[in-house]
C-alpha cells in the first residue's frame, strides 16, 4: 500500500476526525500484507488498518463520487445530465446502454474489495492484538465486520452476488461468485453482530456506530423484501432515541450542521480537491452568480420537471430546488417550464447549500448515506407492505412531511396497499432526490424498468443489475457475467 496521508472529513471519500472539527489529518502508515503482526499489534495500528478500510468503503476518487448520480440518479425519473467530459458517461445511464467496459464500474468494484481486503487484515489478526484492551479490540472488530458488510452490501445492490473473501490467507485468483443466499445471509449476518458490539455514538464522525450497522441492515432488508425484519430494524433505531429530524430541512445540508441528529450514515467531506462534495460545481447554471471561490463545470446536473411537479407548493423541499434565475448579465431564465408551458427540464438542485469556504469545486458538505427521515418511512414502507394502510405507517409518513410544511396524509384516503405503496414512492423522491437512492427504490417497487420504458428508454429486464466489470471477468475464469451481458 502506497504512504499517504488519510485526511479526516472526506467526502465519499474518508475517515472524519471529530464532531466539531475538520482541520486535523489522520495518518496511515505504510504496511505490508506480509507482515501484519508489525502492525496490527497495537491500538495505533489496528487504528491506522481500519482508517485505510474507511478511506477505501467511502470511495475515493473522481469517478466513484459520481457513482452516487450515475448508478442511482441519472438512470430513473428524477435527475439527468448533460454537456461537459461528464457527458459521454452520464448518457451511458440514461439511455440503459452502459456496458462492461464502463469504468466507473471497475473502479467502484476495486474499492470495495480494498475496503474488504483491509478489514480482513483486521479480522485475521485480532488474535494478534495482545496489547489492545479488550473492550476496544471489540469495537475494532465490530468496525471490521460493518466496513466488510457495508462494501458488500454495495456491491451486491449493483452487480448481485459477488466472490465473497473472507480471509486475507485464501484469496483465490479465480474465485467464483457468491450463491445469492449465502450473500444475503453473510451481509446480515456480519451487520447484525457488528450492531451488537458497536457505541452507540462515536467521537469521530463517519465511523460506524449501533446505529449506523442497523440502519444499513434495515435498508438491506428492505430491498430484499424482509418487510418484518426491516420494520423490527427501523423500530430499534426509533426506539434508541439517538436520532431525530432536524427541524429545518433547508438548512440541513449546509456545513454548519454536519452533526445534526438526523445523519445516521454520513460520508464526511472537506473543501478540498479529491475530498470534496462537488456536486454545486454540477448544478450551477451556467453564468449564476456564483462567489469567486467557487466554480462552475460544464457538465451539468438537471431535474426532470415531471418530478418537479410532484411538490406541493407549499412543500420547503421545493425551495431546495433552483427553477428560475437572473444570471451575471441580467438575463432572466426560467428552468422548469417556459412561458407555452413546455418542460424544459432544466430545474436544480440546492439540496446542498452552497459552502462560503467552498474551494473552485470542492464543498465541505457532509453527504448522507442514510437519514433518520429513511428510517421512518422505510418503517413504514415495510408496515405497509406487511398489514397494509395502517395509522402507524401513515404516523411515520406524516412525520416526514410535516418536517416538511407539506399537508398530512389521512389514512381513509388509502384503503389499498398498493395506493400508499406508490405515494410512499413518491414521498421517497421528494425527500431523497439527489442522494443517490432512487433507483435501488424503484427496483425495489417493480417500477424501475416500466418507468423508465415510459421515458422512451429501451430498458430491459436485465438492467436491474449492472453488468461485472470487464476487467474482472478477464481476470478471473470462473466469474461469470450478469445476465443480458455476454
Amino acid at each position: 500500500m502506497k504512504k499517504g496521508k488519510l485526511f479526516a472529513c472526506l467526502a465519499i471519500t474518508a475517515v472524519a476526525l471529530s464532531l466539531g472539527s475538520c482541520k486535523k489529518f489522520l495518518k496511515e502508515d505504510i504496511y505490508t500484507q506480509y507482515d501484519p503482526a508489525s502492525f496490527t499489534g497495537t491500538v495505533d495500528g489496528f487504528q491506522k488498518v481500519l482508517n485505510g478500510a474507511y478511506s477505501q468503503l467511502q470511495v475515493t476518487g473522481y469517478a466513484n463520487r459520481n457513482d452516487v448520480y450515475c448508478f442511482g440518479e441519472f438512470c430513473t425519473d428524477e435527475m439527468w445530465e448533460t454537456g461537459g467530459g461528464f457527458e459521454a458517461q452520464a448518457k451511458d445511464f440514461i439511455n440503459f446502454t452502459w456496458d462492461a467496459t464502463n469504468s466507473f464500474f471497475s473502479s467502484s468494484w476495486t474499492k470495495s474489495y480494498l475496503a474488504i481486503r483491509d478489514a480482513n487484515v483486521i479480522l485475521d489478526n485480532k488474535d494478534n492484538a495482545s496489547g489492545i484492551p479488550a473492550g476496544q479490540l471489540k469495537e475494532f472488530i465490530a468496525e471490521a465486520r460493518f466496513v466488510r458488510a457495508a462494501a458488500y452490501s454495495y456491491l451486491y445492490n449493483f452487480f448481485g452476488p459477488v466472490p465473497l473473501i473472507t480471509s486475507t490467507k485464501d484469496v483465490n485468483a479465480e474465485q467464483a461468485r457468491a450463491g445469492d443466499e449465502e450473500m444475503k445471509q453473510f451481509i446480515i449476518a456480519e451487520l447484525t453482530a457488528a450492531a451488537q458490539d458497536l457505541p452507540a455514538t462515536q467521537a469521530l464522525r463517519g465511523k460506524a456506530t449501533k446505529g449506523t450497522a442497523l440502519a444499513v441492515l434495515c435498508k438491506f432488508y428492505l430491498n430484499k423484501h424482509m418487510w418484518k425484519e426491516s420494520a423490527d430494524a427501523a423500530q430499534q433505531i426509533i426506539a434508541a432515541n439517538t436520532y431525530h429530524l432536524f427541524g429545518d430541512i433547508s438548512r440541513l445540508f449546509a456545513v454548519e450542521n454536519e452533526s445534526n441528529p438526523e445523519y445516521i450514515y454520513v460520508f464526511p467531506c472537506i473543501n478540498q480537491t479529491n475530498y470534496g462534495n462537488i456536486v454545486m460545481a454540477h448544478t450551477f447554471p451556467p453564468a449564476y452568480p456564483i462567489q469567486t471561490n467557487w466554480i462552475i463545470f460544464g457538465a451539468q446536473f438537471k431535474l426532470y420537471t415531471k418530478f418537479v411537479d410532484s411538490f406541493e407548493p407549499a412543500d420547503k423541499r421545493l425551495n431546495m430546488i433552483l427553477t428560475n434565475y437572473t444570471d451575471t448579465k441580467g438575463v432572466y431564465h426560467e428552468m422548469s417550464k417556459d412561458a407555452s408551458g413546455k418542460a424544459l427540464n432544466n430545474a436544480r438542485s440546492f439540496k446542498f447549500v452552497p459552502d462560503p469556504a467552498g474551494l473552485s469545486a470542492d464543498m465541505g458538505n457532509d453527504i448522507p448515506v442514510i437519514r433518520y427521515s429513511d428510517i421512518l418511512l422505510s418503517r413504514a414502507e415495510a408496515l405497509n407492505e406487511l398489514n397494509g394502510p395502517q395509522d402507524a405507517s401513515v404516523s411515520l409518513i406524516n412525520e416526514v412531511r410535516t418536517r416538511a410544511g407539506a399537508k398530512e396524509i389521512k389514512l381513509a384516503d388509502y384503503p389499498a396497499k398498493e395506493g400508499l405503496r406508490d405515494f410512499i414512492l413518491a414521498e421517497r423522491g421528494r425527500e431523497f432526490f439527489g442522494e443517490g437512492k432512487r433507483r435501488e427504490d424503484l427496483i425495489r417497487m417493480n417500477k424501475f424498468i416500466s418507468g423508465a420504458q415510459a421515458r422512451g428508454v429501451s430498458a430491459k429486464d436485465f438492467h436491474v443489475l449492472y453488468p461485472i466489470p470487464q476487467t474482472e471477468i478477464d481476470a478471473d475464469k470462473n466469474l461469470e457475467q450478469n445476465e443480458g451481458y455476454n
